[in-house]
């Protein structure tokens, strides 16, 4: 049973990230684990996800673009 970690965003997104190996996975040569994925830690993060924060941007930058044509 691998140990993870849960990663939750404000836009209600999650991440999950392998805190460490089972001895099973450990010792296996590609790190293969066929057991229950436990799940230890979930961290409240107070900030957007990668994805959502880019998304946000290139809006911001789009509506600026649009707003700056309008003015001319």
């Amino acid at each position: 049973m691998c140990d993870w970690e849960e990663f939750l965003f404000t836009c209600n997104h999650s991440a999950l990230r392998l805190k460490s190996f089972c001895h099973f996975a450990r010792n296996d040569p590609l790190h293969q684990c066929y057991g229950v994925k436990v799940l230890r830690n979930s961290w409240q993060q107070g900030v957007l996800c990668d994805k959502c924060a880019a998304d946000r941007q290139a809006a911001m930058v789009k509506a600026s673009a649009a707003s700056q044509r309008a003015v001319r």
